[in-house]
């Protein structure tokens, strides 16, 4: 589990953040960060511009939400379960040898 959050961390912050959204006073970490995403005065636009003023409302692709920003994130996370899950099986019981 603890691989699969910092693989997702990265590529939240590689393929969503500043793609899909953008904070004008973001942090970075959204991964782990579910819901800090966009907040306040939110505007849809066609293409996410980064290097905003915190003046400026922060920004969400149009054709995705905030709603959508959730389903994408819990899907991540039952990805991640699933593998993890999906690991824990083929290794078998802690500390029990295969045979």
């Amino acid at each position: 589990m603890f691989v699969m959050t910092i693989l997702f961390s990265f590529l939240w912050e590689k393929l969503i953040a500043d793609r899909l959204y953008h904070c004008t006073d973001s942090i970075g970490f959204g991964y782990v960060r579910p819901g800090s995403w966009v907040h306040g005065k939110i505007a849809y636009v066609p293409e996410i511009i980064t290097g905003r003023s915190m003046s400026e409302p922060d920004t969400i692709k149009e054709g995705w939400s905030v709603a959508g920003l959730w389903v994408l994130w819990f899907a991540m996370v039952g990805v991640s379960f699933g593998v993890s899950l999906l690991f824990a099986r083929l290794s078998g019981p802690a500390g029990h040898s295969r045979r």
